[in-house]
């Protein structure tokens, strides 16, 4: 988020893509962490629960860490991203047709929404249940079979 109001891209097209760069890079700590953790701490061997615990806490420290910065950000970095974000939605409302009641209506839920605290709650619970997806997926490509299988 930072480094796309450096960039300029908040004002953007680009800005409506960036979050997708955000989970790819998600997806590539979970896979290089489920992979270190199976071939430096379990000896290049991990069970599927193993690996989807190791992934479900990395996406949990991920998610603090991202909730914190969205709320710092948000709070004192862009406070006039809450603006920003209302006058967009009002104009994409005035291209659609809405009313002067449904445009006012929409800004007090996007007010809400943007707000620092909600945000960065929201950031965590989205980077939890993403992470544990891709955890799931990320530690069935990484299982090892047990030696009585192989």
């Amino acid at each position: 988020m930072y480094l796309e109001f450096l960039a300029g891209f908040h004002g953007s097209e680009v800005g409506r893509y960036t979050g997708f760069a955000a989970l790819l890079f998600t997806i590539l700590g979970i896979y290089f962490g489920i992979r270190a953790y199976r071939n430096h701490d379990r000896a290049g061997r991990i069970n599927f629960w193993q690996g989807v615990l190791a992934g479900v806490v990395i996406s949990i420290f991920a998610g603090v860490i991202t909730a914190a910065f969205t709320f710092v950000y948000l709070q004192y970095i862009n406070p006039g991203f809450v603006d920003f974000m209302v006058n967009l939605k009002r104009q994409t409302l005035e291209q659609q047709g809405a009313t002067e009641v449904q445009i006012q209506s929409n800004e007090m839920v996007t007010r809400e929404i943007f707000q620092p605290l909600p945000q960065a709650l929201r950031s965590f619970g989205g980077y939890l249940a993403a992470g544990s997806l891709f955890s799931l997926i990320m530690a069935g490509l990484l299982k090892t079979k047990r030696q009585d299988e192989a």
